[in-house]
C-alpha cells in the first residue's frame, strides 16, 4: 500500500489520531485534491504538536506538491472543551516546529499562530479540518469562520465526533440537517462531510 509509509511517519508524534482516523484523513486529503480544481488549500484548525499536520503535509508532498496546508493554532497549550474538560499543557509551538522540520514538510505547511476567528481568509478551501476546542461554541465558530470559503464539492473533517464531546456531535448533526452538506464517512471519532455542489 502506497500510503502505509505516510501513516507510519506520524506514529512517533504525540497526539490523538487513531490509525483509522489517520487513514480517513489521508484519503479525504487525496480525494479533495483529485476532485477539485487547484489551488488546493487545506486548512487545519488545531494542530497541537503536528501529528495530523505532518500527515496532511506528507500526503500533498507525495501526491500534490503544489498544494498547501495552513496550520492554525495559537499553541498556548489549551486543549479539551469549554465547560466540560479544559486542560492546560505546556505551549506546543517549539515541538510543532521541530516535528514539521524533522518530517520534511516545512515547505508544504504554513503556520498561522493564532485563533481561527482572528485569521483573515480569502482563498478557496479544498479541505477544512476542524480539531480545535471540542465544544459546540468553538466548533461552530471555527466552522462559521471558514465554511463559506470551502469550495462546492469540498470536504470538511471534524475530529472528536464522539459521545465524549457531545458539543461536536450536536454541531455536526445540525450542519448535516441543513441539507447543504452530506455525510461521507465516519471512522472512530473522525467525521467527514462534503459541501454540496
Amino acid at each position: 500500500m502506497l500510503t502505509l509509509p505516510l501513516l507510519k511517519k506520524i506514529q512517533a508524534i504525540d497526539g490523538w489520531l487513531s490509525e483509522k482516523e489517520a487513514d480517513l484523513l489521508l484519503s479525504v486529503t487525496l480525494k479533495s485534491c483529485i476532485d477539485l480544481p487547484p489551488p488546493h488549500n487545506l486548512v487545519e484548525v488545531g494542530s497541537y504538536k503536528g501529528k495530523s499536520t505532518v500527515l496532511l503535509g506528507s500526503t500533498i508532498k507525495s501526491y500534490f506538491p503544489e498544494a498547501k496546508v495552513y496550520a492554525i493554532d495559537p499553541h498556548e497549550g489549551q486543549i479539551g472543551a469549554q465547560g466540560q474538560s479544559m486542560h492546560t499543557v505546556a505551549p506546543t509551538l517549539d515541538t510543532f516546529l521541530k516535528n514539521i522540520q524533522a518530517s520534511g514538510v516545512a515547505a508544504q505547511v504554513e503556520l498561522i499562530k493564532d485563533v481561527s476567528y482572528h485569521v483573515v481568509w480569502n482563498k478557496p478551501i479544498s479541505l477544512l479540518f476542524i480539531d480545535g476546542l471540542h465544544d459546540h461554541f468553538n466548533v461552530a465558530r471555527d466552522f462559521g469562520h471558514f465554511s463559506d470559503w470551502v469550495s462546492a464539492g469540498g470536504y470538511i473533517a471534524f475530529h472528536d465526533y464522539s459521545p465524549y464531546y457531545p458539543g461536536v456531535v450536536k454541531f455536526v448533526d445540525e450542519v448535516l440537517a441543513t441539507g447543504r452538506y452530506r455525510k461521507v464517512q465516519h471512522e472512530d471519532s473522525m467525521m467527514v462531510i462534503q459541501k454540496n455542489k
